[in-house]
C-alpha cells in the first residue's frame, strides 16, 4: 500500500507540472496503454463424508462471492530507457458462508472483507551497462481441494535486481521478499505463513582468459508458522579457477565455502573443495575431486548436536570411442569422524560401458557396469537427522528411504515449497520393511500424484561391523524403426556383512530382472512390463501396462485417454496389491469463442493389507467468449470408497468477466 500511495503522489506532481512539461514537450510520465476488467466469481462447494468405523459422519458446505474490477496500464518516466513499467491493481469485495456438521454438531460461519491485488515491475537505464529491476506483487489464489475446504494463499512480494555488466568485473545484486499466508476456508485447520527474505550479492573477477575469481555472499531469513521454524542463514563462498595446458584445455577449480544458520536449528559449516579436470586427448579426460569439511549441527527433534568433520576423494577416467562406446572408471573413498566417537569408512570402484549401435532395424543401447563398495563402521551408536531428502511419488510404487533403523516418529514431510506439510497416517502411510522403510501415497490425502516432497527423519547408525556389496547392473534395448522398442534390465547384489550378528545394517542379496516393451506410434504409447524381483529382504514380482493416447480432430477438437494396471505380489510378508487407473479427456470448440471441455478419471486399488480403495472424478466446464465478455463455467462431481468412510464431493464455479 506504501508502494501505490507513493505512485498517488508521483502522479500528483507529474499533474501540477504539467504546464512547464507541455512546454518542453517532454511528458514526466508517459502511459501507453490503459485496460481492465470487471469480475463477478462465485463457488459453491459441498463434501459428504459417511464414517465406516464409527468416527462420526461429516458434512460440509461452503459458497464464496468476489466482486472486483482492475486496472492494468504501461507506461515508461521522461524516456523508456530510463525507467519503462507496467502496473495493475485489482480491489473488490468478498463474501462466504460456511456449513458444517459433523458429530450431530451444526457449525455456521461467515465471512466478508475486502480483496486487493497488485503488480508493478520496472526496469531502468536497461541500455546502460549498470541496467536493474524493481518489482511489488500480491497475488492471491482460492484452490479447491480435495476432501478439504478451499484454502486460499495470498502471495506478498517485493525487491530489486541490479547489475553491472562488464568483461572484467561482473556484479549482480539481487534482494526479494516474500510473505506467503494460508487460510483454510472453514474446518480446523490452523492458518500457516512463510516469510522469506533473500540477500544476494555475486561479484567475480577476470584476470585473464584463464585465471578468474568469484565471490558469493547470501543472507536469508526464514519464518514459518505454525511450526514455529525461524532461521538466519548467512552463507559465503570464494571459487578460483584457472585454465592451464597448451590449449587451456586443464582445469583447477578451487572452492571455499563457509555457512552459518542461526535460530531454530543451528548449522554451522566449512568446507574446502579442489577439483582438477584433465583433457588429456580428444577421446580420454579425467577429474579428481578432493573435499573437506567440518559441521556442527543441531537437531528439530531432541537428537543430540552432531559434530562430524569428512573427507572425500573421488577420481574418474573417460575414454570415449568415437559415438559408440563410453568407458568410465570410478574411484571412490569417504571417511568420516564424529565427536561422539563413531567413524564410518566407505570406499569403492566402479567400471561402466555405455555403448550406443545404429543397425539395419534401427538403434542398440546396451549398458552395463561392475562396482565394489566396503563400509567400515566402527564406535558408539549414533541417532543422525537427515533434512530435506527429495523423494517423488508415483502411484502405485512406494517411496523407500535412502538409510536404514529409521525412528518412524521422527519423519517430517513437505512439499517441495516447504509450505505444505504432509501427515501420516492422512497423506501418506509407512511400513518397514527389513531394515528399510516404504511410504504409501493415501489417494484420498492432500500428497497428489507424481508430487516432490522433502523429508526430514532420525535413523540410528548403530554397531560397528563391516559391509562389503559387489553388484552389476545391464540394459539392453533395441529401437526398432516401426516403432517397437523391447528391452531387458538386470540388477545383481551380493552383500557380506561381518561379523553376521551386527545390528547397524542387514545384508541384502538381489537378482532382479526386468524384460519389457514400448510401442510408439503417432499419438498411441503403449508399454508392458514385467520384474521377478529375487531378494533376501523384499521379494516381489510385478506386471505393469500402460496406454497412452492423444488425437487431434477435425475442428480443433483434441481428444486423451490414459490407462495403467500394475499388479504386484511380495511374499515377506505376504502382500498382494493391484493398481488400474483410467483416465479420459475431449476438448471441443463448438464454434468460435464457444468451447466445452469434459474428463473423468477412474482409480481402483486393491491390498491385502490395507484394504480396497475405489473411486471416480468428473468435470464439465464451458468457456464463453462474447466480443469483450468472458464466461467459465465449471461443475465437478467425484466418489471415493475406502475401507474408512465413503465420500461424496462437488464443486460449482461461476466466473463473468468484462473487459474494457
Amino acid at each position: 500500500m506504501r508502494f501505490l500511495l507513493l505512485l498517488t503522489l508521483v502522479g500528483t506532481s507529474v499533474s501540477c507540472r504539467s504546464t512547464t512539461a507541455q512546454r518542453r514537450d517532454v511528458r514526466n510520465v508517459e502511459l501507453t496503454d490503459i485496460k481492465g476488467y470487471l469480475e463477478f466469481v462465485t463457488r459453491h462447494r459441498e463434501q459428504d463424508q459417511h464414517s465406516k468405523v464409527g468416527s462420526g459422519d461429516l458434512r460440509f458446505e461452503e459458497t464464496l462471492l468476489e466482486e472486483s474490477i482492475k486496472l492494468e496500464t504501461e507506461g515508461f518516466v521522461y524516456h523508456p530507457n530510463l525507467l519503462e513499467f507496467s502496473l495493475g491493481a485489482l480491489l473488490g469485495l468478498e463474501q462466504g458462508d460456511f456449513d458444517e456438521l459433523s458429530d450431530d454438531r451444526l457449525r455456521k460461519s461467515s465471512e466478508e472483507g475486502p480483496v486487493y491485488e497488485f503488480d508493478f515491475r520496472g526496469q531502468f537505464l536497461k541500455k546502460k551497462n549498470y541496467p536493474g529491476s524493481v518489482f511489488a506483487r500480491r497475488d492471491r489464489r482460492v484452490q479447491p481441494r480435495a476432501f478439504q475446504p478451499s484454502l486460499e494463499t495470498t502471495t506478498t512480494s517485493y525487491g530489486f535486481t541490479w547489475q553491472y555488466v562488464d568483461e572484467k568485473t561482473p556484479i549482480n545484486l539481487h534482494f526479494n521478499d516474500t510473505d506467503i499466508r494460508l487460510e483454510p476456508r472453514g474446518g480446523n485447520e490452523p492458518d500457516g505463513r512463510q516469510k522469506n527474505t533473500t540477500l544476494r550479492l555475486d561479484a567475480a573477477f577476470n584476470v585473464s582468459d584463464h585465471l578468474s575469481y568469484a565471490f558469493l555472499y547470501e543472507r536469508q531469513e526464514i519464518e514459518e508458522q505454525p511450526f514455529e521454524l525461524d532461521f538466519k542463514q548467512d552463507e559465503l563462498t570464494f571459487t578460483r579457477q584457472y585454465r592451464f595446458g597448451n590449449l587451456r584445455q586443464h582445469r583447477l577449480e578451487s572452492e571455499i565455502n563457509y555457512f552459518n544458520q542461526r535460530g531454530t536449528f543451528d548449522v554451522e559449516r566449512g568446507r574446502w573443495r579442489e577439483l582438477v579436470r584433465l583433457q588429456h586427448t580428444e577421446d580420454l579426460r579425467s577429474w579428481y575431486r578432493w573435499e573437506m569439511s567440518d559441521r556442527k549441527q543441531g537437531s528439530l527433534s531432541g537428537v543430540p548436536p552432531i559434530e562430524e568433520r569428512s573427507y572425500n576423494l573421488t577420481g574418474t577416467i573417460e575414454h570415449r570411442l568415437y559415438d559408440s562406446l563410453i568407458t568410465e572408471l570410478l574411484v571412490f573413498g569417504h571417511f568420516q569422524e564424529f565427536a561422539s566417537g563413531l567413524d564410518i569408512d566407505r570406499a569403492g570402484a566402479q567400471i561402466s560401458f555405455d555403448y550406443r549401435k545404429k543397425n539395419r532395424w534401427g538403434n542398440l543401447q546396451a549398458t552395463w557396469n561392475m562396482r565394489f563398495t566396503t563400509e567400515d563402521r566402527e564406535g558408539a551408536d549414533r541417532p543422525i537427522e537427515v533434512l530435506d531428502e527429495r523423494q517423488i511419488f508415483s502411484d502405485p510404487e512406494p517411496v523407500v528411504l535412502t538409510n536404514t533403523n529409521i525412528n518412524l516418529g521422527s519423519i517430517f514431510m513437505t512439499a517441495e515449497d516447504r509450505i505444505t506439510v504432509y501427515r501420516i497416517g492422512r497423506d501418506f502411510t509407512a511400513l518397514p520393511v527389513g531394515d528399510r522403510l516404504e511410504l504409501r501415497r493415501i489417494a484420498t490425502g492432500r500428497l497428489p500424484d507424481g508430487a516432490t516432497v522433502l523429508i526430514d527423519y532420525n535413523f540410528l547408525a548403530a554397531g560397528s561391523f563391516v559391509l562389503d556389496t559387489y553388484g552389476h547392473d545391464v540394459n539392453l534395448r533395441q529401437n526398432f524403426e516401426w516403432g517397437l522398442s523391447p528391452y531387458y534390465r538386470l540388477r545383481y547384489q551380493k552383500q557380506v556383512l561381518q561379523p553376521r550378528t551386527a545390528t547397524g545394517a542387514a545384508a541384502e542379496d538381489i537378482s532382479a530382472h526386468i524384460f519389457g516393451a514400448e510401442y510408439r506410434k503417432g499419438s498411441i504409447l503403449l508399454s508392458a512390463e514385467y520384474e521377478g524381483h529375487a531378494s533376501t529382504i523384499n521379494p516381489h514380482e510385478a506386471v505393469r501396462l500402460t496406454a497412452d493416447y492423444t488425437r487431434r480432430f477435425k475442428h480443433g477438437a483434441t481428444g486423451l485417454l490414459k490407462g495403467r494396471w500394475t499388479d504386484m505380489h511380495y511374499t515377506m510378508p505376504r502382500r498382494d496389491t493391484s493398481f488400474f487407473t483410467v483416465e479420459g479427456r475431449y476438448r471441443y470448440p463448438i464454434r468460435s469463442g464457444l468451447i466445452v471441455e469434459a474428463g473423468v478419471i477412474y482409480r481402483r486399488e486393491r491390498d491385502s493389507l490395507s484394504g480396497n480403495d475405489e473411486g471416480f472424478d468428473s468435470d464439465l466446464a464451458l468457456e464463453w467468449y462474447i466480443r469483450e465478455t468472458e464466461i467459465r463455467l465449471t461443475f465437478e462431481y467425484g466418489e471415493f470408497d475406502d475401507d474408512f468412510s465413503d465420500n461424496k464431493f462437488s464443486t460449482l464455479f461461476l466466473q463473468v468477466r468484462r473487459r474494457f
